[in-house]
Formats: C-alpha cells, sequence, structure tokens
C-alpha cells in the first residue's frame, strides 16, 4: 500500500491490553501517531511500542489531558503535511477482528468522489450484535474507528478543542454535512468499542439498556449536546429531534436504573447552567 494512511490512537492512562488493540489496525497503516493525554507517561507500555510494532510511529506525550479534539487535531496536522490523505481515528480501548480494517481502507481508496468527509464503521460492543452489511449515509459517526479524509480536514477546519470531549465527532461530521461531505457508514466493518459501561435492565417487561457514564462524562455530554442543538438546529431538524429525546431519555435511566445519581443529576443541572453561561473547555471540578 502506498503512502496514504496514517492513523491516530489517543491514549489516557493505558492499560497494557490498549497494545494488543494497536496490532489490530496497525498493519493496515502506514504510520501511527500515537497521542498521550495522561500526566504521567507509562514507561511500561511507551517502552514497548517500537518494540512491538514494527511500524513508524510518532509519539507524542501531552502530560496532561487536553481531550479528545486537541488530541486528533495535533495527528491530522502532522498527517496532512506529511502528504497522507487518510487518517484512522482509534480510541485506545477500540479494535478490529481481523480482516475488518481492510474493507474500510479499501472503500477510501476506491473513493473517487471529493465529497466524502468520513467513511466509518459500525460499532459492536457485543460481537454477536450484527447488522446487515451496507453502505450507509448518516448524520453522525463516533471518531474511533473512522476514516477521515485529510482534504475534508484542510477545508472544514480543526476539531472544536473547547468541546474536550463528547460531541466532539458530531459537532465535526455536521460541519462536514453544511460543506458537502458525506458521512459514510460501512455496517458490515465491525469495530470493538465501549460506549460507557452498558449494562442491561428488565423493566416493566422491557430490556432496557443504560451506559452507565461517570457524573464528569454527563457534565460534558449534557453542555457539548445542548450546544450542537444550538447550532445545527434549522440545518439538522431531524438530528435535533433524536438528540432531544436521547437527553429526556438518558435522565430518566439516571434516576430509574444508574447509580451516583445525585452527582450525576447534579452533572446534568451544571452542564446546563455552563452552556447557557458560554463556559467551555475543560470543567474544572
Amino acid at each position: 500500500m502506498s503512502n496514504k494512511v496514517a492513523g491516530v490512537v489517543v491514549l489516557y492512562n493505558p492499560e497494557t491490553k490498549v497494545l494488543k488493540n494497536i496490532c489490530t489496525y496497525i498493519p493496515y497503516l502506514d504510520k501511527l501517531f500515537i497521542i498521550d493525554n495522561s500526566d504521567e507517561a507509562s514507561a511500561s507500555i511507551t517502552s514497548h511500542f517500537h518494540s512491538i510494532i514494527p511500524k513508524q510511529l510518532d509519539y507524542i506525550a501531552f502530560k496532561e489531558n487536553k481531550g479528545i479534539a486537541t488530541a486528533l487535531n495535533a495527528a491530522a496536522v502532522r498527517a496532512a503535511q506529511e502528504g497522507y490523505d487518510w487518517i484512522l481515528m482509534m480510541d485506545q480501548d477500540s479494535k478490529f477482528s481481523e480482516g475488518q480494517l481492510d474493507q474500510l481502507i479499501s472503500l477510501a481508496l476506491r473513493t473517487t468522489s471529493d465529497k466524502v468527509g468520513i467513511i466509518a464503521s459500525q460499532y459492536i460492543e457485543n460481537p454477536a450484535n450484527l447488522t446487515k452489511p451496507k453502505v450507509e449515509e448518516v448524520y453522525t459517526a463516533i471518531t474511533s474507528g473512522s476514516l477521515l479524509n485529510l482534504k475534508a480536514y484542510k477545508q472544514v477546519g480543526s476539531f472544536r478543542d473547547d468541546l474536550f470531549i463528547d460531541f466532539v465527532d458530531h459537532d465535526y461530521c455536521l460541519r462536514l454535512k453544511l460543506q458537502g461531505f458525506k458521512i459514510l457508514v460501512l455496517n458490515d466493518v465491525k469495530l470493538l468499542h465501549n460506549l460507557g459501561n452498558l449494562t442491561s435492565h428488565n423493566l416493566f417487561g422491557r430490556i432496557i439498556c443504560t451506559s452507565n457514564h461517570n457524573y464528569l462524562r454527563r457534565y460534558y455530554i449534557t453542555r457539548n449536546r445542548l450546544e450542537i442543538l444550538k447550532l445545527y438546529k434549522r440545518n439538522f431538524p431531524e438530528y435535533l429531534r433524536t438528540e432531544k429525546n436521547k437527553n429526556l431519555l438518558e435522565i430518566v435511566k439516571v434516576i430509574l436504573l444508574e447509580k451516583d445519581k445525585f452527582r450525576k443529576l447534579k452533572s446534568f443541572l451544571l452542564g446546563y447552567l455552563d452552556f447557557k453561561r458560554r463556559r467551555f473547555g475543560k470543567y474544572d471540578y
């Protein structure tokens, strides 16, 4: 494969299993940017990168948590400067099954349209949860397991650093769509990825799943979701309705099904208040 596809994985206090995850996609990449948001780099992990992964690596340690957006921007800018066409974005806890990523990259390299901004995989938290294979155009896709067209990145601009985490991906996808780019999901490519800590509950005879995000994530999800809804409500009314319903449903789930209810409900309120006060960036807690 020619020098067309780079990758980035964002670390935050990683466990050693991140090395196994990286090995599921590194064979398909020409270069991997490793962005470490940890306050202190893990010597036991970083010392193994070059010996275990026989590829060109660029390890960047921020020595503080600057958020997902800043990390993605650091890698995307460098990849574009070095002449790559696409960059694969990965979370540290995400991985592919054997042969899956090859399909995603093949589609990207076969794409002749300049108006494909992102080609994403279908994430699953249970490998048995399969969906019918197809290519689907969507409003948004999660960053992990997605290929970003770096020509589109140059045109649309950077990920929003002030969102820090959560809805960084939604904002970027909707900005891409506003400028005429498509967001595609290749549903037969499965990304193994955990969104929160999913648990299932039997409520009045129905099985309800809840994410169990901690109170800090609840703050970012609330604040940033409200910001995205404010920015794009006129352009994407269907997306607006879906996310409004999700917001209400998540509050109900926290009240009925999750632990640490008080701190999480307080975070919903703090997120709303900071959105109204236009206070973004990293939450000072």
